[in-house]
């Protein structure tokens, strides 16, 4: 290995971040390959806090990438020069990514915005599956539909996800109807994409339930207390009822890890995913970036055709999955 970058300090911008596992995972994944880079976290509630100096940061001769959070995953834009057709199409960026300049001289370098929010999402779905599936340009083959709790961020991401998934159509269950609106608007038909939004129990029948293979939850889990919330859970209660240890479940919270969406799969016989691994592997997907694909990286040519080093990836791996402050208190 030749270690020929200044660039070995990454970040994590966003607020409030300080219990957050991400440099526990990154820091293990860099100790364990044997590099200096090091993982920190700034805590930023606009690109404007002098407290974070994130303008600062992604201009220092030091800086190797930065993983971005709410609330500035949209503002952070203006920052970057370009951004990756996953970002521009998710409409945010968790990711920074230093690269050469387009069309510029040796040596001169930009930022690159990107979204690994959807990575995560797909990784850990795929990870789940049989291995003849996992490896196939469509895992789960054609004419499979899919279904998404919420209608923040991250479920922009999932619908992405489940594009590349070739999961198509994608059934949108949310209590508030102009935000599913406005995501359905966000991904045209013309692009590719085929959402349609999910409201009652009466929608669903048996057409739809013989197509749907997956499904994510991108809510966070408290008992429903409004129409729109009771909605929402008698809506995922009857497709995990008309599937029948069919299919597969991810829910992206994982404080609890024993999520109530969870709860409702598991009494259904579905294949369930915790929370905390769509975190685990869009965090390897930005080491994979940042430590092979970028000007942070410290690699030759040769070695960069090896990718992370399984040990170190199963090392972080069991770090963040056993974590105290990720476990769910008993």
């Amino acid at each position: 290995m030749s270690i020929k970058t200044r660039r070995t300090q990454t970040y994590l911008f966003g607020y409030p971040i300080t219990h957050s596992a991400s440099p526990a995972l990154h820091n293990t994944v860099f100790e364990a390959l044997g590099l200096p880079h090091r993982y920190s976290l700034h805590d930023t509630k606009t690109i404007d806090d002098p407290a974070s100096r994130i303008k600062e940061l992604i201009h220092d001769p030091s800086f190797g990438g930065a993983a971005v959070t709410m609330p500035i995953k949209v503002s952070v834009i203006p920052l970057l020069d370009r951004l990756t057709p996953a970002a521009t199409e998710i409409g945010s960026v968790n990711t920074i990514v230093v690269v050469p300049k387009t069309g510029g001289e040796e040596g001169e370098t930009e930022l690159l915005g990107e979204n690994l929010d959807w990575v995560g999402i797909r990784n850990s779905i795929v990870n789940a599956l049989p291995d003849v599936q996992r490896t196939a340009k469509l895992p789960f083959g054609e004419g499979r539909s899919g279904f998404i709790i919420g209608g923040g961020g991250t479920t922009r991401a999932a619908v992405y996800a489940m594009k590349e998934m070739g999961i198509s159509p994608v059934y949108l269950i949310n209590r508030d109807a102009g935000e599913t609106a406005d995501i359905i608007a966000s991904f045209p038909k013309e692009t590719g994409y085929d959402l349609r939004a999910l409201t009652s129990v009466e929608q669903w029948g048996d057409d739809e339930a013989s197509r749907c293979v997956v499904g994510v939850g991108a809510i966070p889990s408290f008992e429903p207390v409004t129409e729109g919330e009771k909605m929402v859970y008698a809506v995922a209660g009857k497709i995990f009822e008309s599937r029948k240890g069919a299919s597969f479940f991810l829910d992206m919270c994982y404080k609890p890890r024993h999520t109530i969406l969870i709860g409702m799969a598991e009494k259904q016989d579905w294949v369930v995913i915790g929370g905390v691994e769509p975190l685990i592997e869009q965090a390897l997907a930005q080491d994979q970036v940042w430590l092979f694909n970028s000007e942070a990286s410290p690699y030759t040519d040769a070695e960069k055709a090896k990718g992370l080093n399984p040990v170190a990836v199963e090392k972080a791996k069991e770090l963040v999955r056993t974590m105290g402050d990720i476990k769910e208190k008993k």
